[in-house]
């Protein structure tokens, strides 16, 4: 039980790193206007310095991920895992909670193992997935 907490607590976990992208010369901002609903297009369009990475992610969950059609079974594998971080506000997700909440969304969810979405993940080259240690509390006993 003890080992279970400890691999547990080491588990990967992936987000969108937003310095990739400059790192990169890629634009994050570019990719995310895409997933932004219609009212949000408008709004940001006459404001267009109100757009930065930050109210882009915060803006696309609390509003446009909301939209029915956000995550469409359509999408491509990877642009509905995009949009999956987005929808949580790009916090970090271990690929059994990513799996869970991309088995919502699909209409084979069987068909994607751990395996395969963290080699997708550790090897794309265009959403800036990247890999982060989770650090979860461990407990007083230890």
């Amino acid at each position: 039980m003890r080992m279970d907490k400890v691999s547990e607590s080491k588990a990967p976990a992936y987000f969108i790193d937003l310095n990739w992208f400059q790192e990169n010369s890629r634009s994050f901002t570019v990719i995310a206007q895409r997933c932004l609903c219609q009212a949000c297009r408008k709004r940001f369009a006459s404001e267009p310095e109100a757009m930065t990475p930050a109210s882009l992610v915060t803006n696309i969950r609390d509003c446009c991920s909301r939209a029915p059609d956000f995550i469409s079974p359509k999408l491509p594998l990877l642009e509905k895992i995009f949009r999956l971080f987005l929808s949580g506000g790009n916090q970090p997700l271990g690929l059994t909670e990513l799996l869970a909440q991309f088995g919502l969304y699909s209409d084979n969810p069987a068909s994607l193992s751990p395996q395969t979405l963290s080699y997708l993940l550790s090897n794309n080259r265009y959403y800036g997935f990247r890999q982060k240690l989770q650090e979860k509390e461990l407990g007083a006993e230890d």
